[in-house]
């Protein structure tokens, strides 16, 4: 499992919500709402999420072994990403985009710091900064991606 192999000595530390959710054999999904704020024009060139407040979110993840698909749909707008680990960091990719995290955990949630991006063998300066903050039935999340846009909100998962 990705997030438990990730975070060996942090992981049972993350509240049940996230903990469950992350440990579920084959993935889960979960619903909620996401607030999104574009700051570029660019950001729907590279797939964030059109402007919106208290729009429907559903999240789907398929785990295999160490490796997750993740489908985030944002209202009517899909972005899906591959999820699996590189040495330490969490590799993100996003089409020709890899972006590598450094991820932290404690006892209210997980934190996400983008170290390095590249677009194809490229380096690009993406930086990324999220966090989630989980209690045993939920947690809220926010996302920034700067100079492109943040998207934060709330998510409950599927029994």
């Amino acid at each position: 499992m990705l997030y438990p192999n990730l975070l060996p000595r942090d992981f049972e530390k993350l509240p049940g919500a996230l903990r469950r959710f992350h440990s579920a054999p084959g993935g889960g999904t979960a619903a909620g709402t996401v607030d999104v704020w574009r700051t570029s024009v660019w950001a729907g060139l590279v797939g964030f999420p059109p402007n919106g407040i208290g729009m429907p979110l559903r999240l789907q993840v398929i785990a295999d072994g160490d490796q997750e698909n993740w489908t985030r749909t944002f209202g009517e707008h899909s972005l899906r990403t591959q999820q699996q680990t590189e040495g330490e960091l969490l590799l993100e990719i996003i089409g020709p985009v890899r972006i590598l995290f450094r991820v932290s955990a404690d006892g209210g949630g997980m934190r996400f710091e983008s170290k390095r991006a590249r677009l194809w063998i490229l380096p690009i300066p993406l930086r990324i900064a999220a966090q989630t903050w989980g209690t045993d039935s939920s947690w809220r999340f926010q996302v920034t991606v700067a100079g492109i846009g943040t998207y934060r909100g709330t998510a409950v998962p599927a029994l």
